[in-house]
């Protein structure tokens, strides 16, 4: 439980399955808060402007949570920015119980970190290209 917070962590499957029933919870419980507050400001019409609040809060909530995550464990991958993109569609379509489930198996991946090897290589491949400019 007290690692809940440390998005770069590499979880193995029972704590993902921990960190998605909490993050399912918390995303249910803001979007309620939301909702309830659409009803306070208007009460007519509460049921459908609740639902819709839901939704968009919803979608932010996941993508927000997904991105902390990639941005975290240094995922630097266009195909990962891909799969947040997807997330939030399947946010939009199948709600919170599926989206997350993308999210938590995200946070069972490594944390990338750059080695001295990767950045050599980087400096390498610049000063190559700025040769070639000459």
């Amino acid at each position: 439980m007290k690692n809940l917070t440390d998005f770069a962590m590499k979880r193995n499957w029972k704590q993902a399955v921990i960190f998605y029933i909490a993050y399912l919870i918390l995303g249910l419980l803001i979007a309620a808060l939301f909702g309830g507050l659409t009803g306070l400001i208007d009460p007519y019409n509460v049921e459908e402007k609740a639902e819709v609040v839901g939704y968009i809060v919803g979608f932010i909530y996941v993508l927000v949570l997904y991105f902390t995550v990639y941005i975290k464990k240094k995922l630097n991958s266009f195909a990962f920015i891909l799969l947040g993109v997807v997330t939030g569609v399947v946010e939009l379509f199948l709600g919170n119980i599926i989206s997350l489930i993308i999210v938590a198996i995200l946070t069972t991946l490594d944390k990338k970190t750059e080695t001295i090897e990767d950045a050599t290589e980087e400096l390498d491949t610049l000063s190559y290209s700025k040769d070639e400019s000459k």
